[in-house]
């Protein structure tokens, strides 16, 4: 079974990105690899390529012990070796990961019918950037004394993607009687109509953000560029600038409540 076979991408989205990467691992004469006589459990007893680790694990004949067994060993590898173990960890784990933004994709979009505001609005690249950083984080998180760890990886991910989706960002208010009713639980936030850049810059003048933080609200919230584009052109990670964000805004948050601004 040949895992090395060229391959080519010119997909942007996260997932193509980290499948092109596990196949440039898979090339030349030694590949990323697990001892399958040392993890015993049925597995071949030699050196077994992660690329053809990958296609048994997906085999209708695996049973679910050797697919525990062999997810535990790769999550003690991500977690012990990081690079690529990670590498290798999220593209074994492409197919649940596929899955689950197709979930979550779908899940936005029927809670955006009902409840416009209530989730933030996430293109698929922002998204399964969010699902890898979520990923990733589980990878660390995970228990290996419960069962099933893939599964428990997949929930981890998505409760975690879940809880950024439905933050709302903060959101200042022009009207001091509007937040009055605001801290009082009688009328939420809402970004005021006319010049909210004036309001970040006014912001960065009180010291609440800084210069670089009113950009990155400024851009990714207020004139609907995506956070991952954002990245890109700054050579910035997606979870740095992600907790950047929610640094920032939280700070603004709070600025509001206490009348600074």
């Amino acid at each position: 079974m040949s895992t090395t076979s060229a391959v080519t991408t010119t997909s942007s989205l996260p997932l193509d990105v980290a499948g092109h990467a596990f196949e440039l691992l898979m090339r030349g004469p030694q590949p990323l690899a697990v001892d399958g006589a040392a993890l015993g459990e049925g597995l071949p007893a030699r050196l077994i390529p992660l690329g053809e680790l990958r296609h048994l694990l997906l085999h209708p004949s695996c049973t679910r012990t050797t697919r525990d067994h062999v997810w535990r060993h790769l999550i003690t590898q991500a977690r012990t070796h990081r690079g690529v173990w990670m590498v290798a960890a999220v593209a074994l784990a492409r197919p649940m990961l596929g899955r689950l933004v197709t979930a979550l994709t779908n899940k936005t979009h029927a809670e955006q019918i009902g409840h416009p505001d209530r989730l933030a609005r996430m293109d698929q690249e922002d998204l399964e950037a969010e699902v890898l950083t979520a990923f990733m984080e589980a990878l660390v998180r995970v228990n290996l004394a419960w069962s099933h760890p893939l599964l428990r990886l997949s929930r981890l991910t998505q409760f975690a993607v879940l809880r950024t989706l439905a933050i709302e960002p903060p959101r200042p208010l022009a009207d001091p009687d509007l937040l009055d009713r605001a801290e009082s639980g009688q009328q939420p936030l809402t970004y005021p109509a006319g010049h909210p850049d004036l309001l970040l810059a006014q912001a960065v003048a009180e010291g609440v953000i800084t210069r670089d933080e009113a950009e990155l609200i400024g851009l990714t919230r207020l004139e609907g560029v995506s956070l991952s584009s954002y990245c890109r052109r700054r050579g910035l990670l997606y979870c740095t600038a992600l907790k950047r964000r929610q640094r920032a805004e939280n700070a603004l948050y709070q600025a509001f409540l206490k009348r600074t601004l």
